[in-house]
């Protein structure tokens, strides 16, 4: 599902591990993974896995880790019949403490427009 965005897009998976606090969510496998190619400032991620019926949404510290790349970004929760929902960063983790409140500065070497594609299989 493209949700009608042509943009560069980054997918990711769970990388679950014996350990549990090893394993990385799909969210933040994306988010790294176009971090890693030089994206900086995203449009959107979709969330999406085939194995519930209701939408499936990201757990606390995939909020935090998409903070990180600010507020105002889209997040699309999905289910496996394709329907969707759409909500903000910061609807998913209200009051939230981010780099600004560190005076900390992004550099910034790609179109504000990136967006991210996340599967996940749990």
């Amino acid at each position: 599902m493209d949700y009608g965005i042509k943009e560069p897009k980054a997918k990711g998976c769970n990388v679950e591990n014996a350990c549990y606090n090893l394993g990385i969510c799909a969210e933040r496998t994306a988010i790294s993974k176009a971090v890693s190619e030089g994206f900086r400032d995203f449009k959107a991620i979709a969330i999406a896995s085939d194995l519930r019926e209701q939408f499936i949404s990201p757990c606390g510290g995939c909020r935090q880790f998409m903070r990180e790349f600010g507020a105002s970004w889209d997040v699309y929760l999905s289910k496996p019949d394709g329907s969707y929902m759409e909500m903000t960063v910061e609807e998913l983790l209200p009051e939230s403490f981010g780099p600004e409140d560190l005076k900390m500065k992004r550099e910034h070497s790609i179109p504000k427009d990136s967006v991210l594609t996340v599967i996940s299989q749990s």
